[in-house]
């Protein structure tokens, strides 16, 4: 059975909200990343920042903020993120 995600909408267009039922950082503790390198810190920051039209994200407790690039529309981006969070979980 695949992991069940959440998507919400924020106030920004290129942002969405992904929820995911098990915390990825304790409570109190964000990470965020916007390059390959800080992305190495949490495998799912790693497999994020390897999706095309990503630009950056922020994980917090059992939520991770993605933010696509401005030229990139969520029909692209969206479904491959949730993927890419799948395969992170289902390999850690």
């Amino acid at each position: 059975m695949s992991t069940q995600i959440k998507v919400t909408t924020t106030r920004s267009e290129n942002t969405l909200m992904f929820a995911v039922p098990d915390a990825l950082l304790p409570y109190g503790k964000s990470i965020p990343f916007s390059q390959p390198g800080v992305a190495k810190l949490h495998p799912v920051a790693e497999v994020l920042m390897a999706v095309p039209g990503v630009d950056s994200a922020w994980i917090m407790g059992n939520e991770i903020q993605v933010t696509k690039k401005v030229d990139v529309r969520w029909a692209t981006v969206k479904s491959r993120v949730i993927e890419a969070i799948r395969k992170a979980l289902e390999n850690s």
